[in-house]
């Protein structure tokens, strides 16, 4: 039952966390891009403006994430702290808070979420296998 816990995209091969953590930059960087697109905008002028507000405005830090829109840019917070998760290599945590991003953000780091995830369930799978190896192992000693 633990080999069914690896996704079928995992034939091709799972991305090392060092590898995610080296391709979240860019995924970061275009994420705070959609972040700030002004509501109503999603044309060509929303995302020149979105570049230009990303650019231009710090990214909150992860002590201090917006909880609601009065406090500022929730999008924003939620991909501060994933990028937290992701620099101390908790995948599952990362991907659980991209998962509360909506619209175009979330179209836009669906990918690396995507293979996040997938290592997320490989690692499961392996721990379960070596677990169940250990025990059959202390059963023949």
């Amino acid at each position: 039952s633990a080999v069914n816990m690896i996704p079928p995209t995992a034939n091709k091969g799972v991305p090392t966390v060092a590898e995610l953590q080296s391709k979240f930059d860019t995924s970061y960087s275009v994420g705070r891009q959609a972040v700030m697109v002004p509501e109503g905008r999603a044309g060509l002028e929303g995302q020149l403006l979105g570049m230009l507000f990303a650019k231009l405005s710090a990214p909150p830090s992860p002590e201090s994430v917006p909880t609601s829109d009065e406090e500022g840019n929730v999008a924003d917070g939620v991909l501060s702290m994933a990028k937290k998760y992701v620099q101390m290599g908790d995948l599952e945590r990362a991907v659980e808070q991209l998962n509360k991003l909506k619209g175009q953000a979330a179209y836009v780091m669906n990918d690396w979420k995507s293979q996040a995830a997938d290592r997320v369930s490989t690692e499961r799978a392996l721990k379960v296998i070596k677990l169940e190896c250990a025990l059959l192992n202390k059963e023949l000693v």
